[in-house]
Protein backbone atom coordinates (compact mmCIF):
# COMPACT_ATOMS: atom_id res chain seq x y z
CA UNK A 1 0.00 0.00 0.00
CA UNK A 2 1.38 3.41 -1.01
CA UNK A 3 1.72 5.89 1.83
CA UNK A 4 -0.45 9.02 1.41
CA UNK A 5 1.25 12.24 0.37
CA UNK A 6 1.83 14.72 3.20
CA UNK A 7 -0.16 17.94 3.42
CA UNK A 8 1.97 21.07 3.06
CA UNK A 9 1.11 24.27 4.88
CA UNK A 10 2.80 27.59 5.59
CA UNK A 11 2.33 30.67 7.72
CA UNK A 12 4.09 33.98 8.28
CA UNK A 13 6.29 34.39 11.34
CA UNK A 14 6.21 37.58 13.39
CA UNK A 15 9.35 38.87 11.62
CA UNK A 16 7.71 38.46 8.20
CA UNK A 17 9.45 35.27 7.03
CA UNK A 18 7.36 32.34 5.82
CA UNK A 19 7.70 28.99 7.61
CA UNK A 20 6.64 25.88 5.70
CA UNK A 21 5.63 22.54 7.23
CA UNK A 22 4.42 19.07 6.31
CA UNK A 23 1.72 17.06 8.09
CA UNK A 24 0.81 13.39 7.99
CA UNK A 25 -2.02 11.46 9.62
CA UNK A 26 -5.38 12.19 11.22
CA UNK A 27 -5.91 15.48 13.09
CA UNK A 28 -7.75 13.66 15.88
CA UNK A 29 -4.70 11.54 16.75
CA UNK A 30 -2.07 12.52 19.36
CA UNK A 31 0.34 15.14 18.07
CA UNK A 32 3.99 14.39 17.25
CA UNK A 33 6.49 17.00 16.03
CA UNK A 34 9.70 16.29 14.10
CA UNK A 35 12.56 18.84 14.09
CA UNK A 36 15.18 18.17 11.42
CA UNK A 37 18.91 18.80 11.66
CA UNK A 38 20.77 21.90 10.52
CA UNK A 39 20.55 22.54 6.78
CA UNK A 40 18.18 19.61 6.17
CA UNK A 41 14.38 19.81 5.72
CA UNK A 42 11.03 18.27 6.62
CA UNK A 43 11.31 15.93 3.64
CA UNK A 44 14.15 14.13 5.43
CA UNK A 45 11.44 12.49 7.54
CA UNK A 46 9.49 11.11 4.58
CA UNK A 47 10.33 7.47 5.32
CA UNK A 48 9.61 7.89 9.04
CA UNK A 49 6.59 10.16 9.26
CA UNK A 50 4.09 7.93 7.37
CA UNK A 51 4.95 5.03 9.68
CA UNK A 52 4.43 7.19 12.75
CA UNK A 53 1.11 8.38 11.32
CA UNK A 54 0.07 4.79 10.61
CA UNK A 55 0.85 3.97 14.24
CA UNK A 56 -1.69 6.56 15.38
CA UNK A 57 0.08 9.94 15.49
CA UNK A 58 -0.71 13.24 13.79
CA UNK A 59 2.75 14.22 12.60
CA UNK A 60 4.04 17.74 11.91
CA UNK A 61 7.50 18.44 10.45
CA UNK A 62 8.49 22.07 9.82
CA UNK A 63 11.13 23.29 7.42
CA UNK A 64 13.20 25.34 9.85
CA UNK A 65 14.03 28.87 8.72
CA UNK A 66 16.55 28.85 5.90
CA UNK A 67 15.70 25.25 5.03
CA UNK A 68 13.51 23.44 2.50
CA UNK A 69 10.55 25.56 1.43
CA UNK A 70 10.84 28.06 4.30
CA UNK A 71 12.26 31.54 3.71
CA UNK A 72 15.96 32.17 4.08
CA UNK A 73 16.93 34.67 6.75
CA UNK A 74 18.96 37.65 5.41
CA UNK A 75 20.31 38.09 8.95
CA UNK A 76 21.30 34.37 9.12
CA UNK A 77 19.62 33.82 12.50
CA UNK A 78 19.91 30.03 12.48
CA UNK A 79 20.69 29.21 16.11
CA UNK A 80 18.73 27.20 18.64
CA UNK A 81 17.04 30.16 20.30
CA UNK A 82 15.66 31.23 16.91
CA UNK A 83 14.55 27.66 16.18
CA UNK A 84 12.71 27.66 19.50
CA UNK A 85 11.07 31.02 18.85
CA UNK A 86 9.89 29.88 15.41
CA UNK A 87 8.70 26.54 16.78
CA UNK A 88 6.74 28.30 19.51
CA UNK A 89 4.96 30.41 16.90
CA UNK A 90 4.25 27.30 14.83
CA UNK A 91 2.86 25.39 17.82
CA UNK A 92 0.59 28.30 18.67
CA UNK A 93 -0.49 28.67 15.03
CA UNK A 94 -1.40 24.96 14.85
CA UNK A 95 -2.83 24.97 18.40
CA UNK A 96 -0.57 22.18 19.58
CA UNK A 97 -1.06 21.98 23.33
CA UNK A 98 0.66 18.66 24.11
CA UNK A 99 2.82 16.57 21.82
CA UNK A 100 5.69 14.14 21.43
CA UNK A 101 8.82 16.01 20.33
CA UNK A 102 11.47 14.35 18.16
CA UNK A 103 14.64 16.14 17.10
CA UNK A 104 17.69 15.20 15.04
CA UNK A 105 21.17 16.72 15.46
CA UNK A 106 20.71 20.51 15.89
CA UNK A 107 16.98 19.76 16.07
CA UNK A 108 17.75 17.44 18.99
CA UNK A 109 19.56 20.25 20.81
CA UNK A 110 16.49 22.45 20.27
CA UNK A 111 14.16 19.65 21.39
CA UNK A 112 16.20 19.13 24.57
CA UNK A 113 15.97 22.81 25.49
CA UNK A 114 12.28 23.02 24.61
CA UNK A 115 11.42 19.92 26.65
CA UNK A 116 13.32 21.28 29.66
CA UNK A 117 11.59 24.66 29.43
CA UNK A 118 8.09 23.36 28.60
CA UNK A 119 7.42 20.15 30.58
CA UNK A 120 3.67 20.80 30.46
CA UNK A 121 3.61 20.59 26.66
CA UNK A 122 6.08 17.78 25.89
CA UNK A 123 4.55 14.36 26.61
CA UNK A 124 7.70 12.53 25.55
CA UNK A 125 10.94 13.43 23.79
CA UNK A 126 13.28 11.65 21.36
CA UNK A 127 16.78 13.02 20.74
CA UNK A 128 18.40 11.51 17.65
CA UNK A 129 22.19 11.69 17.54
CA UNK A 130 22.33 15.13 19.06
CA UNK A 131 23.03 16.63 22.45
CA UNK A 132 25.89 18.21 24.39
CA UNK A 133 29.31 18.44 22.78
CA UNK A 134 32.56 20.28 23.37
CA UNK A 135 32.27 22.52 20.31
CA UNK A 136 30.03 25.29 19.00
CA UNK A 137 30.63 25.04 15.26
CA UNK A 138 29.35 22.10 13.19
CA UNK A 139 32.23 20.39 11.42
CA UNK A 140 30.03 19.96 8.32
CA UNK A 141 30.13 23.75 7.75
CA UNK A 142 33.90 24.14 7.61
CA UNK A 143 34.30 24.06 3.80
CA UNK A 144 31.07 23.05 2.05
CA UNK A 145 30.52 23.05 -1.70
CA UNK A 146 27.54 25.26 -2.59
CA UNK A 147 27.10 24.53 -6.33
CA UNK A 148 27.59 21.12 -7.95
CA UNK A 149 28.49 20.60 -11.61
CA UNK A 150 26.54 17.36 -11.98
CA UNK A 151 24.20 14.93 -10.26
CA UNK A 152 27.18 12.65 -9.67
CA UNK A 153 29.06 15.50 -7.95
CA UNK A 154 26.07 16.17 -5.67
CA UNK A 155 25.59 12.47 -4.92
CA UNK A 156 29.27 12.19 -4.00
CA UNK A 157 28.79 14.98 -1.47
CA UNK A 158 25.77 13.20 -0.02
CA UNK A 159 27.75 9.99 0.09
CA UNK A 160 30.11 11.57 2.61
CA UNK A 161 27.12 12.18 4.91
CA UNK A 162 25.39 8.89 4.09
CA UNK A 163 28.26 6.44 3.58
CA UNK A 164 25.95 3.43 3.84
CA UNK A 165 23.90 4.47 0.83
CA UNK A 166 21.97 7.48 -0.43
CA UNK A 167 18.16 7.00 -0.62
CA UNK A 168 16.79 7.72 -4.10
CA UNK A 169 14.63 10.61 -2.88
CA UNK A 170 17.47 12.54 -1.28
CA UNK A 171 18.90 14.09 -4.47
CA UNK A 172 15.54 15.64 -5.37
CA UNK A 173 14.73 16.90 -1.87
CA UNK A 174 18.15 18.27 -0.86
CA UNK A 175 18.95 20.13 -4.09
CA UNK A 176 17.39 22.37 -6.70
CA UNK A 177 18.51 22.68 -10.32
CA UNK A 178 19.86 25.96 -11.65
CA UNK A 179 19.10 27.26 -15.15
CA UNK A 180 22.48 26.05 -16.41
CA UNK A 181 21.75 22.51 -15.21
CA UNK A 182 24.00 22.58 -12.17
CA UNK A 183 22.67 21.81 -8.69
CA UNK A 184 22.66 23.81 -5.48
CA UNK A 185 21.34 23.15 -1.99
CA UNK A 186 17.69 23.94 -1.28
CA UNK A 187 18.72 25.19 2.15
CA UNK A 188 20.80 28.28 2.92
CA UNK A 189 24.11 26.51 3.42
CA UNK A 190 26.12 29.66 2.65
CA UNK A 191 24.13 31.54 5.30
CA UNK A 192 24.72 28.77 7.79
CA UNK A 193 28.46 29.03 7.12
CA UNK A 194 28.26 32.76 7.95
CA UNK A 195 26.27 31.93 11.10
CA UNK A 196 28.84 29.32 12.13
CA UNK A 197 31.76 31.68 11.47
CA UNK A 198 30.11 34.23 13.76
CA UNK A 199 30.30 31.81 16.67
CA UNK A 200 28.10 28.82 15.93
CA UNK A 201 25.75 27.42 18.56
CA UNK A 202 26.75 28.31 22.14
CA UNK A 203 24.04 26.08 23.63
CA UNK A 204 25.73 22.88 22.43
CA UNK A 205 28.54 22.85 25.05
CA UNK A 206 26.20 24.49 27.60
CA UNK A 207 23.38 21.96 27.24
CA UNK A 208 23.97 19.93 30.41
CA UNK A 209 21.64 21.93 32.70
CA UNK A 210 18.82 21.39 30.20
CA UNK A 211 19.57 17.67 30.03
CA UNK A 212 19.30 17.52 33.80
CA UNK A 213 16.06 19.55 33.83
CA UNK A 214 14.05 17.35 31.44
CA UNK A 215 11.02 15.83 33.17
CA UNK A 216 9.37 14.14 30.19
CA UNK A 217 10.20 10.51 29.36
CA UNK A 218 13.08 10.87 26.90
CA UNK A 219 14.91 8.52 24.55
CA UNK A 220 18.34 9.20 23.09
CA UNK A 221 18.84 7.35 19.79
CA UNK A 222 22.49 7.21 18.76
CA UNK A 223 24.01 5.84 15.58
CA UNK A 224 26.46 3.12 16.52
CA UNK A 225 29.02 4.47 14.02
CA UNK A 226 28.32 8.17 14.54
CA UNK A 227 31.40 10.35 14.77
CA UNK A 228 29.44 13.53 15.59
CA UNK A 229 27.69 12.47 18.82
CA UNK A 230 30.13 10.71 21.09
CA UNK A 231 29.01 7.67 23.06
CA UNK A 232 30.38 9.03 26.34
CA UNK A 233 28.11 12.06 26.04
CA UNK A 234 25.07 9.88 25.35
CA UNK A 235 25.87 7.70 28.37
CA UNK A 236 26.46 10.73 30.57
CA UNK A 237 22.99 12.03 29.64
CA UNK A 238 21.37 8.85 30.96
CA UNK A 239 23.50 8.93 34.12
CA UNK A 240 22.55 12.55 34.78
CA UNK A 241 18.78 12.14 34.39
CA UNK A 242 16.74 9.04 35.24
CA UNK A 243 14.06 10.13 32.76
CA UNK A 244 16.46 9.55 29.86
CA UNK A 245 17.08 6.19 28.19
CA UNK A 246 19.51 5.28 25.42
CA UNK A 247 19.21 3.09 22.33
CA UNK A 248 22.13 2.60 19.95
CA UNK A 249 21.35 1.56 16.35
CA UNK A 250 24.18 -0.62 14.97
CA UNK A 251 25.44 0.19 11.51
CA UNK A 252 24.11 3.74 11.51
CA UNK A 253 26.01 7.00 11.43
CA UNK A 254 24.74 10.46 12.26
CA UNK A 255 21.57 10.31 10.13
CA UNK A 256 20.05 7.29 11.83
CA UNK A 257 16.52 7.82 10.49
CA UNK A 258 17.83 7.92 6.90
CA UNK A 259 20.35 5.10 7.17
CA UNK A 260 18.28 2.72 9.33
CA UNK A 261 14.65 3.92 9.03
CA UNK A 262 13.05 0.62 10.09
CA UNK A 263 15.19 0.27 13.20
CA UNK A 264 14.78 3.94 14.08
CA UNK A 265 11.00 3.82 13.76
CA UNK A 266 10.84 0.63 15.79
CA UNK A 267 12.91 2.18 18.58
CA UNK A 268 10.72 5.30 18.69
CA UNK A 269 7.41 3.45 18.65
CA UNK A 270 8.62 0.94 21.21
CA UNK A 271 9.64 3.78 23.51
CA UNK A 272 6.31 5.57 23.05
CA UNK A 273 4.38 2.37 23.75
CA UNK A 274 5.94 2.25 27.21
CA UNK A 275 7.25 -0.70 29.23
Amino acid sequence: MTAPEPRRGAFTLSDGLALSYLRWGRPQDPELVLLHGGGLSATDWQEIAPELAAAGYHVTAPDLRGCGESDWDPEVRYGVEQILADAGELFDHLRLEQFVLVGHSLGAVAACVYAARNPQRVRACVLEDGGPADHTRPASLESPTIVFDSDAHALAALGKMLPRGVPGWVLETRFERLEDGRLTWRSDIAGRVRWSAAGGEPLIPALWPYVEAIRSPTLVVRGGESTLFRVEYAERMTALNANIGLVTIPGAGHLVHCERPVEFTSAVLGFLAGP
